[in-house]
C-alpha cells in the first residue's frame, strides 16, 4: 500500500504545478494529450513542435512549450452576424 501512496499522477502535476516550464512530458504523454499517433507527433515535430532529443528515439517536451505550440496553431470559427 505504501507504493500506491507514493505514486503521483501526471495529470495532477500538470493541473496544480505553479511553474509549467518545469513539467516535462515524454512522447506518450504528448500523444495522449493531443489524441494523436506517433506518426502525427513526428509530423508536428517537423512543423516546429519544440522537443529535446535524449536518445535515438526518446524525446522530451516541456509542457508550456507544447501548450504554446497548440495555441499558436488554433483555428477559430469566424463569428457570424
Amino acid at each position: 500500500m505504501s507504493d500506491l501512496q507514493n505514486y503521483v499522477n501526471k495529470e495532477d502535476i500538470t493541473l496544480t504545478h505553479p511553474d509549467l516550464s518545469k513539467v516535462w512530458l515524454d512522447s506518450g504523454d504528448v500523444m495522449r494529450m493531443l489524441h494523436c499517433s506517433d506518426r502525427t507527433l513526428n509530423k508536428l515535430r517537423s512543423q516546429g513542435l519544440p522537443y529535446y532529443k535524449i536518445h535515438r528515439n526518446y524525446f522530451l517536451y516541456k509542457l508550456d512549450e507544447v501548450l504554446d505550440f497548440i495555441n499558436s496553431r488554433k483555428v477559430t470559427k469566424p463569428k457570424t452576424k
